[in-house]
């Protein structure tokens, strides 16, 4: 079964930009703001991993990650965070409330690919050998 990755961002380039490059390893769900991400949540299983824009519309900044950081429910999901916001902002949200990872906009999509996999221990595609049964 394939892992799922839930994307929260209020950009519908940077939603396309992920779903393209999550679509061939992951189950890849996206939500424009809070409430679409929350409403997903609440009638499905939980996602493996959640990547999600610091700043949505229907929100103050921060406060969906503040939510999924310090709910039991949810604290034990992985989160990346995509930010505009300035890098002193940035760092000191994810070290209060524990984020796994960030990237500052603009980001490249491919290390954003790279710490997703590393999170969720996804064994690298490249250099490794594959063995045949005979």
């Amino acid at each position: 079964m394939r892992r799922k990755i839930l994307v929260i961002t209020g950009s519908n380039a940077i939603r396309f930009l992920l779903q393209t490059i999550l679509q061939d390893r992951y189950s890849t769900l996206t939500a424009s703001g809070a409430g679409d991400a929350m409403q997903w949540m609440s009638k499905s299983t939980f996602p493996d991993a959640i990547i999600m824009d610091s700043s949505l519309p229907d929100l103050e900044n921060w406060e969906l990650v503040e939510y999924f950081k310090t709910s039991g429910l949810y604290k034990h999901i992985p989160i990346i965070i995509i930010s505009a916001l300035p890098e002193e902002e940035i760092l000191s949200a994810c070290d209060l409330y524990g984020i796994d990872a960030w990237f500052k906009k603009p980001f490249n999509p491919i290390d954003l690919l790279q710490k997703l996999e590393s999170l969720l221990h996804v064994p690298s595609a490249r250099g490794t050998k594959t063995l045949k049964v005979v």
